[in-house]
């Protein structure tokens, strides 16, 4: 220091060298200090995302780069584009050949890297905060041999039990998590606004290559939109169509023209075996699989003369397969996936339209989710059709009715109900309490009302008799949706000739295309649960007596029979595929 000392005061620097020696010795201290700052910071972050604060995800957020928000668009009025998937070769005309080509089930591990995951979380808990007076009894389930006269006295003993006043509920208030609350409710007659609006708006994709079958199409389209008005017929009623000229030209040109090619690859049970379909509340799978493969009118082994191609799998089978004890529906996507690039790269007809002539129909809840991404672009039939739901596109995906058969040997035993006036009960509804719909009308109408039987499931008995019972006896029955807006109520109340009550806000209901729901049926929306008797009581008896009759005239377009028989539910559900496809065929 003295040496320096002598130096910065000899060159006459003194007072210099003393202020930068200060400088960079109090430098020193801040830079240490800002250290200690950032180790600080540091370590709260770890802390907040080990321990999960509720910020700890957006302290995170701002150190990653990689967690991009991805967003969709609604069908209407655009309609979304689906991306196709990889094609494995691409030779347009190869014949199929006779030999049975086993499906990927059994080599297929894992996910597909390219397949975008669009995680949906299972709702582990469907109960909704109930505020107001009462509490929704549970019903008795020991006893078989119960009556209907039985079970209203146990639910009545024990509403009686519990304090609950036995009188309509209209004051009590409900409130259903903001979760679960929806936004817009489209009404039919908005339904079919936008089902016109995308039929006029919207085309397939443009053949790659042309053919002798779109020009059939095409000749089909200018015959139905030109059909001559008559409503005189035999077999058909006129108050149950929207236009019955144009259903009818139509099913005659599907009888006359259609051809449909069924691809044969694929592993059983989830391909191509409807025996293991025939029952239950996803029946409409199998049946119609049964029918469409036994058909000499509409299949054809030449795929080069089909308008259709049908791809027979089960959306219930490939459930129990690949994932009976999972909840996320993505984990079969990448099976079906494989399955399509296969076919699609064997046989090209996939790629000639990018899709647009191939079908599907899938009855369980998961058929519209695990269809959405890959198989899109086809005209998919399927029971889950929430018009606001991403991926249901009016116009080009049916609805397919969701059928309960109890009974494959004779799935006509026990059709039809009680005369007017003998149905004693305004409205039924039992059923298991799935989605967060069902509590909230149980809420409201269990045990409130004598003439609202709404019951929780009912006591189990041989064939259902009671549930039957109740359906045969019932002016209205309610169809209330269950974890998704589809419920096979609405066709057993067609089935046995009550008038079905729709609480479902914005479900698209079988054969939307040709038939006038509102002839036949309520639509209720979920809003207006509380008013409910309100409204049944509201209908005059006139009208009331000419939906009955309407029930009993679109019943044929609903029911299944061992051997398909002109308009029945098989003909309807490959109408509306049919009808569908020749309104979007691209010349």
């Amino acid at each position: 220091m003295a040496s320096l000392h002598h130096r910065c005061y000899s060159y006459g620097w003194y007072g210099h060298c003393v202020w930068r020696t200060s400088y960079c010795i109090q430098m020193g201290y801040v830079l240490q200090k800002l250290a200690y700052l950032v180790g600080v910071v540091f370590a709260v972050v770890i802390i907040f995302q080990y321990f999960e604060f509720p910020y700890g995800d957006v302290i995170s957020s701002l150190f990653s780069a990689s967690k991009i928000k991805i967003t969709e668009t609604g069908s209407y009025p655009p309609e979304k584009s689906y991306p196709l998937p990889q094609i494995l070769g691409d030779t347009p005309h190869t014949e199929p050949t006779d030999v049975h080509v086993k499906g990927i089930g059994t080599t297929y591990n894992g996910h597909d890297v390219h397949i975008r995951k669009d995680k949906r979380k299972k709702e582990l808990d469907d109960s909704v905060v109930l505020r107001g007076n009462g509490v929704s009894g549970n019903q008795v389930v020991g006893n078989k041999n119960l009556t209907l006269e039985k079970i209203e006295q146990i639910n009545g003993l024990e509403a009686s039990t519990r304090g609950v006043v036995s009188l309509a509920n209209v004051s009590s208030v409900i409130e259903v998590s903001r979760k679960k609350r929806k936004g817009k409710v489209v009404s039919i007659s908005e339904m079919y606004d936008i089902l016109v609006h995308n039929r006029a708006s919207s085309h397939s994709m443009k053949p790659r290559w042309s053919s002798r079958v779109d020009q059939q199409l095409l000749g089909a389209k200018l015959q139905i939109e030109n059909a001559q008005f008559n409503e005189d017929d035999h077999n058909l009623y006129p108050s149950v169509f929207r236009n019955i000229s144009v259903f009818r030209r139509s099913y005659e040109l599907m009888e006359k023209t259609l051809k449909v090619y069924i691809y044969k690859e694929g592993d059983k049970p989830i391909f191509n075996q409807p025996e293991a379909v025939l029952k239950g509340i996803y029946a409409s799978e199998g049946w119609f699989m049964l029918e469409m493969k036994a058909s000499k009118r509409f299949v054809t082994r030449k795929p080069k003369e089909a308008h259709l191609f049908y791809i027979p799998y089960s959306s219930k089978m490939l459930k129990a397969t690949l994932s009976p004890n999972s909840h996320d529906r993505e984990s079969v996507v990448p099976y079906l996936k494989n399955y399509l690039d296969m076919i699609a790269g064997r046989y090209g007809f996939w790629n000639r339209t990018g899709g647009a002539d191939h079908f599907l129909v899938a009855c369980h809840d998961w058929g519209a989710d695990e269809t959405r991404q890959f198989m899109g672009t086809c005209i998919r039939a399927i029971c889950n059709t929430d018009v606001e739901k991403a991926g249901f596109q009016l116009g080009k995906d049916a609805s397919l009715p969701e059928t309960n058969v109890r009974h494959p040997e004779n799935p006509l035993r026990d059709l039809g109900g009680k005369p007017p006036s003998k149905r004693s009960v305004l409205a039924f509804f039992a059923g298991k309490m799935h989605g967060y719909l069902r509590p909230i009308l149980l809420r409201h109408w269990e045990n409130k009302d004598p003439d609202m039987k709404i019951f929780k499931k009912l006591p189990k008995m041989k064939d259902d008799k009671n549930y039957v019972e109740y359906m045969k006896s019932s002016k209205f029955c309610i169809c209330a949706k269950g974890s998704e807006v589809n419920s096979p109520r609405v066709v057993e109340a067609i089935f046995y000739e009550c008038v079905p009550v729709l609480i479902s806000d914005n479900f698209v209901p079988p054969f939307f295309e040709v038939l006038d729901w509102e002839s036949f049926a309520v639509f209720v929306q979920e809003k207006d649960i509380p008013n409910l008797k309100n409204i049944l009581a509201a209908i005059p008896k006139k009208r009331y007596l000419q939906m009955h009759e309407r029930v009993k005239q679109v019943q044929q377009h609903f029911i299944w029979h061992s051997k398909p028989v002109k308009y029945d539910i098989f003909h309807m559900i490959l109408h509306s595929i049919w009808f569908n496809r020749v309104f979007r065929v691209n010349p």
